[in-house]
């Protein structure tokens, strides 16, 4: 017999609403972090004890709350945001978060300690484990709100099995942290974990002076500046050059309305607007602020904000497109190819783009058998197919092998076999064997996120058994002064961002 519809437990509709909006630690993180930039906090500091999903509390000088409404802030469905229906249609802060802080209460243990900031108002405390409220009273605080968060999801042990590493969520979270200074220059942020402090932003002048403070200041100089206007639509962009693509879309922050989302729709507009300046396969590194109608966004579409729906998805995709592409078109005057094929006086990344195997004239195959070999045995003949005695090699387009074996013929891609070749090497040497570096004849700066940093921080030990030979300076450069050896060397620096990529 089919079940019957029945309602569910209020505890239980409460764990499956707060699994919707808090998937991971970090999803935790960001709506306090949002929270705070919602009440205005102009300084923003989060503290991290032995992991997110460990402890760890976000504290913000904004708008506090009255002793009043801290008990409301844990009621579902209660808000500062909105007050009808139409007030979504014109949402200016970084979204309706109704059944966050509930949501992050319902799946462990919290204290909110807050203090408006009219004269004379009273600091207070409120605190909850599992959703249900402990303890309420008095506190001492400043203007602004501490929210803590401790043993997160420690009553739904299923869900902590599925958790990602510490490590991982703490590379997350320098990541939001980034993002979120990026959409907000004008507010300090800094981050401490277990008493060592891995970022501090000091309030910035301008977006470019923060993204300076983000990713270096060599990467910053070498950034395109793009400013464009479609009627209601504003877009500011800071686009990397096509030699500073990666191998992922990590390097792409997209803020729209300064507020961090993915947009799948926008990353295709970046990419279009590259063209063939990039290979397959890479992504450009780039920063977009878009300014978008209210009325034409829909920020409600993901319970966790995390993707946004737009009213007029041609028109914003042609914004970036378009004005990214214009921008991009100044890197170089219109080319003229050579007679050898290649476009005269390019740059060694447009060379790079351009290397491809001629398509015209190959070796042809010869009719006959090769010497020594013996005729061809019928497809599906026993036993498996052998080369033969005294093999003829040809290559084809400069990229495929080809031998005769009897029976058929072995097709052989180069390039895949040198990687494989390259991958079995890396392995002996992590597997014991000390790879040998290569010294590099003038060191590499290079600057890297604070995510990336913190990364490779992590992988230190597994790369130089590798063979690399790395610096740290400080967040976020290092100085690479060695590279495995039997790997091309051209770009050290970009061959680390795909290693760690």
């Amino acid at each position: 017999m089919t079940p019957r519809i029945a309602r569910l437990p209020p505890a239980t509709a409460s764990l499956i609403a707060a699994g919707e909006v808090i998937e991971r630690p970090v999803s935790a993180l960001k709506e306090l972090v949002e929270n705070a930039l919602d009440a205005g906090a102009r300084h923003v500091e989060v503290r991290v004890h032995q992991g997110l999903d460990h402890a760890f509390e976000v504290a913000d000088d904004g708008a506090g709350m009255t002793p009043d409404e801290l008990p409301l802030a844990l009621e579902r469905h209660a808000t500062s945001k909105i007050r009808s229906l139409e007030d979504l249609d014109r949402l200016e802060s970084l979204g309706f978060r109704g059944e966050a802080l509930p949501s992050i209460a319902a799946v462990s243990r919290l204290r909110i300690t807050s203090r408006a900031g009219d004269p004379g108002g009273a600091a207070a405390f409120v605190s909850c484990a599992g959703g249900t409220l402990e303890e309420a009273g008095a506190a001492a605080r400043g203007p602004g709100t501490t929210v803590e968060v401790r043993e997160l999801f420690f009553n739904t042990p299923a869900r902590r099995k599925f958790l990602r590493s510490r490590q991982g969520e703490l590379r997350a979270a320098l990541r939001l942290l980034e993002s979120c200074a990026l959409g907000h220059p004008e507010v300090a942020f800094r981050l401490e974990v277990d008493g060592r402090e891995k970022l501090a932003l000091p309030a910035a002048g301008s977006r470019r002076a923060r993204a300076a403070a983000l990713l270096g200041p060599r990467a910053a100089e070498q950034v395109l500046e793009v400013e464009a206007e479609r009627g209601e639509y504003r877009l500011s962009a800071l686009l990397g050059l096509p030699e500073q693509a990666r191998a992922t879309r990590d390097g792409q922050v997209i803020l729209v309305n300064r507020r961090w989302i993915q947009s799948p729709l926008l990353a295709q507009a970046l990419r279009q607007a590259y063209g063939n300046l990039l290979p397959a396969g890479r992504y450009p590194s780039a920063v977009l602020w878009l300014s978008v109608p209210p009325a034409r966004l829909d920020v409600n579409v993901h319970p966790t904000k995390r993707e946004v729906r737009f009213a007029e998805e041609s028109r914003l995709f042609e914004l970036v497109a378009g004005s990214c592409a214009q921008r991009l078109a100044a890197l170089h005057p219109p080319l003229e190819v050579a007679r050898s094929g290649r476009p005269a006086g390019e740059a060694p990344w447009e060379a790079r783009v351009r290397e491809r195997p001629p398509r015209q004239g190959y070796l042809p195959l010869p009719h006959a058998e090769p010497a020594g070999a013996t005729a061809a045995e019928p497809v599906g003949g026993e036993g498996p197919a052998e080369p033969a005695e005294e093999p003829a090699l040809w290559q084809l387009h400069r990229t495929y092998i080809l031998a005769p074996v009897r029976g058929g013929l072995v097709i052989v891609d180069q390039h895949a076999a040198h990687e494989r070749i390259l991958y079995e090497q890396a392995r002996a040497r992590l597997d014991g064997q000390r790879g040998a570096a290569q010294q590099l004849l003038f060191p590499v700066l290079l600057d890297l996120s604070r995510d990336q940093f913190e990364l490779l921080l992590e992988l230190g030990p597994w790369l130089r058994q590798l063979g690399w030979e790395i610096t740290a300076l400080g967040p976020p450069t290092v100085v690479i002064q060695g590279a495995p050896s039997g790997l091309r060397h051209e770009r050290p620096g970009q061959l680390l961002q795909d290693v760690l990529d």
